[in-house]
């Protein structure tokens, strides 16, 4: 329960700016189980970090200080507290890391992006050679020397430049 709260309370302070697909559309197009296991653990580091920093960016209730000086019978102790307590002023930190983990979770995304439309155009050839190979198959017992070289006139070529040189065998 403390972990859904903490990344309700964190929001998306932790997720990039561009990131438009999902977890469950990335899953889907991933195609192998190494890839998937490591989606899993990416998806588990970010979680992790959306976690720490919603640990770090909660303050906790503020002290009651008049509560305090009631309770006790040295209010003196109390009031210095207080006065320390209000004099403390958080550092203004430049948060660079933040902007750099965008930037470079952006360039993979579209490095990503880039190689899931090189794999699909890739796939595409192969299904299509993979039916050209099968077809040929098919065709493999009535097939003729002509009909074969009409598909691989290179080969044509090459026999006939040995028979040419008058090369029958080759050893």
């Amino acid at each position: 329960m403390r972990r859904v709260l903490t990344r309700g309370l964190a929001g998306d302070a932790a997720a990039p700016a561009s990131s438009g697909a999902s977890w469950d559309a990335v899953k889907v197009e991933s195609l192998s189980e190494t890839s998937r296991r490591e989606l899993a653990g990416l998806q588990k580091a970010v979680a992790d970090m959306r976690d720490a920093m919603a640990r770090m960016a909660y303050k906790g209730p503020e002290p009651d200080f008049a509560a305090m000086k009631k309770q006790t019978k040295n209010p003196e102790f109390v009031e210095e507290f207080e006065k320390a307590y209000k004099s403390v002023t958080a550092p203004d930190m430049a948060m660079t890391q933040v902007d750099t983990l965008k930037k470079n979770f952006a360039e993979l995304e579209a490095q990503a992006k880039k190689h899931a439309t090189h794999a699909t155009t890739r796939m595409a050839e192969l299904e299509a050679e993979l039916k050209s190979i099968e077809a040929q198959r098919e065709k493999i017992g009535t097939m003729t020397m002509d009909e074969y070289f009409e598909t691989n006139p290179e080969l044509k070529k090459k026999i006939d430049e040995k028979i040419k040189n008058d090369q029958w065998f080759d050893v």
